[in-house]
């Protein structure tokens, strides 16, 4: 069976339960310009999936709850390299790097993540490749209609924690003090709190700590309700309860101590990268071809004015050249350093004057 086209035309839902009442086993991709995600589908059911498959998903994931030491992931990479049909988390899986029960758990968490951020994508086109095989197959098997509702849940929750959670290029720093006198954290709550520095983004702790963008969101959303973090569009300098903000004002107080302290400084901003120079040709040449002097095919020496004398008269400059003395043709042609070639020539041309 074919089955590709437009999501325009076709919605994902649509598109899963057609599969899944089939039975058809393979791998649905869908893509549009920003990238390109995959379902893997067994008999119908879905094994796994990810909404950006330049990443590895489901191994970040893993790599995040910190139970894959450097050893086992090394391993595992090198596995991959080997035998590209296998997946990062089926070699983790076959190192016995991560429980049975972990890994189950976290393989339905990223196609439920994966399903959720699909349903988002409203235009794009999709195709089914059949009998494509899930290289992190491990044995998950999930219920269409399941999945579809969660993601459709979550979207309902969207809108709200976006609220508080504006955009995936929002920084996120600490706040000073909680909105509440006491605060009990979660383990989810605490792993992600301790990634917050003050100058990563949203999209970034969603990167780090492979859970996903939902769960990620959700997790940012409930600290900013506590007052524990903000989540602002611009790089968080200018948050009036954060850190920097603390540091700026003890710069003020010392100014009266007579010990003058620089406020924080915002990091700079990376330079836009540099236009490419206009394809100009060279003038030029970068290795110019040396000026070679032509030599002349007799040494040249500068020719000093003869004279003679015809009776009582005496003869100076060109004139003397008109009609050589005696001897002056035996001295040219024994000189080598005068041009016999030009000599002559500028003694036919005084001749003909």
């Amino acid at each position: 069976m074919n089955l590709e086209g437009s999501l325009e035309a076709f919605s994902l839902p649509d598109i899963f339960q057609l599969l899944s009442f089939t039975k058809k086993t393979g791998a649905l991709h869908i893509t549009r310009p920003t990238g390109r995600g995959v379902v893997y589908f067994t008999a119908g059911a879905i094994t796994g999936g990810a909404s950006d498959t330049s990443r590895q998903s489901l191994a970040r994931r893993l790599v995040g709850t910190g139970l894959v030491d450097d050893t086992a992931l090394a391993a595992a990479v090198q596995q991959v390299k080997d035998d590209p049909s296998v997946g990062l988390a089926r070699a983790l899986q076959q190192g016995d790097a991560v429980e049975d029960g972990v890994l189950h758990e976290q393989v339905v968490e990223q196609a439920t993540d994966a399903v959720f951020d699909l349903l988002r994508w409203t235009q794009g086109e999709f195709a089914f490749v059949v009998d494509e095989a899930n290289p992190d197959d491990l044995a998950v098997s999930l219920v269409v209609e399941d999945l579809v509702t969660e993601g459709r849940s979550r979207l309902e929750k969207w809108d709200e924690l976006t609220r508080k959670v504006p955009s995936p290029e929002a920084v996120v720093t600490m706040t000073l003090a909680p909105a509440a006198p006491e605060t009990t954290l979660s383990a989810e709550e605490w792993s992600l709190l301790a990634l917050v520095d003050g100058e990563r983004t949203v999209s970034q702790l969603v990167a780090v700590t492979g859970r996903g963008e939902f769960a990620t969101v959700r997790t940012l959303a409930s600290l900013v309700d506590r007052g524990l973090v903000s989540a602002r569009t611009t790089d968080g300098a200018d948050d009036a309860a954060g850190v920097n903000a603390l540091l700026r004002r003890q710069a003020t107080l010392s100014l009266l101590e007579g010990r003058p302290e620089p406020a924080p400084v915002r990091r700079p901003a990376p330079p836009p990268a540099a236009a490419p120079a206009p394809n100009v040709p060279e003038v030029v040449p970068t290795r110019p071809e040396p000026i070679i002097t032509r030599q002349p095919e007799f040494a040249e020496q500068p020719v000093v004015p003869t004279a003679r004398v015809s009776g009582t008269h005496r003869t100076e400059g060109s004139a003397a050249l008109a009609e050589p003395a005696p001897g002056t043709s035996s001295l040219i042609e024994r000189d080598p350093n005068v041009n016999k070639s030009l000599l002559l020539r500028l003694i036919a041309g005084v001749r003909g004057l």
